[in-house]
């Protein structure tokens, strides 16, 4: 059995919104479907200020069972940078990030390999050069944190957890509503960082945790180190999430277009833009690992669709007569990309309809 924090998470967050004042959101501009906050900027009329915040989640734990920390510093830039770019022409200005960390994990400079890979994934995120202005990306202040009581850890010693945030601005002239009627994927790295409970609990064996109340939701039959498509389990999980900002800074920046990230709660991340029902007839074939977890797990397409990216890390909203030229472009990022389905005005709904599978999925979330 999977654990479902849906609705603990919905709850939450719920909880949350109550009790801030609406004083404190007075500047934020209200716009259905946007995955990064926007803000007026009375110093920069001209402009919106974007933001988003988020953290790894549970693939850290994979880090730490392989003791490999250079890659999810990229993880932890993809999932603030990818919300950004959905905006499309949007300058990421600043970002900052806050490590809690125990004792060991302090003392061996562990710190250093996960800034390493925060490094990396800033350097895939500036697109000061495509944009053309001189707008470029800092890192901003940090903080570290020793909280040897409070965190848990597969090592005694070894517990982290990390959080960022990036800033960026766009043009208001910039900001308009979803159209389109063609829908284009990007393919995806592997899982990102989503569904990783799933992912963990439902291939691995879990050797490696030593927490007895945590031990027993491992049902798979997999280890860390399992020889898997030339590789291992454990390296095909850990795969950095691939950011997508310079790919969409430089279709914006011809094409009228609108970015949706595949996150969580997967193909249902389509249903945030309001009023479009999505037909996805020829998706990208998913990478080997999502075949192997449906194969162990014995889930539907339908629970794969909606828990995974399933090889689909982006997606793109356009208009049918530049999907070619925006399908070049992607690709001179080093993308690749597809049609994979149509767009048109209706209720908001996801009908996923191909030789192997037949479903729709209503609501975000």
């Amino acid at each position: 059995m999977v654990i479902d924090y849906s609705k603990s998470e919905s709850h939450a967050v719920s909880k949350i919104k109550e009790a801030i004042p609406g004083w404190l959101s007075s500047s934020k501009v209200s716009k259905e479907g946007l995955f990064a906050d926007l803000h007026e900027c009375k110093i920069f009329p001209d402009h919106l200020l974007a933001s988003s915040v988020d953290g790894v989640g549970t693939k850290l734990l994979i880090a730490e069972a392989m003791h490999k920390y250079n890659t999810v510093g990229i993880d932890l830039v993809a999932m603030n940078a990818n919300d950004l770019a959905t905006l499309g022409r949007v300058s990421p200005f600043l970002f900052i990030n806050y490590l809690a960390c125990q004792r060991r994990f302090q003392e061996e400079g562990l710190t250093g390999d996960l800034m390493k890979g925060i490094v990396k994934g800033l350097e895939q995120s500036d697109t000061s050069t495509i944009l053309r202005q001189d707008l470029s990306l800092n890192m901003g202040k940090g903080e570290t944190a020793s909280v040897d009581e409070l965190l848990g850890s597969l090592k005694p010693g070894y517990g982290f957890d990390m959080a960022g945030a990036m800033i960026g601005f766009m043009k208001k002239e910039d900001l308009s509503e979803p159209e389109g009627d063609t829908l284009i994927a990007l393919k995806s790295s592997g899982p990102h960082s989503n569904g990783f409970t799933a992912l963990r609990h439902m291939l691995l064996k879990g050797e490696f945790e030593n927490r007895e109340e945590y031990q027993q939701h491992y049902k798979g039959r997999f280890s860390i180190d399992s020889p898997f498509e030339g590789s291992t389990i454990g390296r095909h999980l850990l795969e950095p999430t691939r950011i997508y900002m310079k790919t969409m800074a430089a279709i914006a920046k011809e094409f009228k277009v609108t970015g949706i990230n595949n996150t969580g709660y997967g193909l249902k991340n389509l249903a945030r833009l309001k009023g479009f029902t999505f037909k996805i007839t020829d998706p990208i074939r998913p990478q080997p690992i999502f075949k192997l977890v449906q194969k162990e797990a014995k889930l539907r397409p339908e629970e794969m669709y909606e828990r995974f990216n399933m090889g689909q890390g982006f997606f793109i909203l356009c208009k049918k007569e530049d999907a070619d030229d925006i399908l070049s472009a992607s690709e001179q990022q080093g993308e690749e990309g597809k049609v994979i389905g149509t767009a048109e005005k209706g209720p908001s709904k996801i009908i996923f309809k191909t030789k192997d599978a037949d479903f729709c999925l209503e609501g975000y979330g």
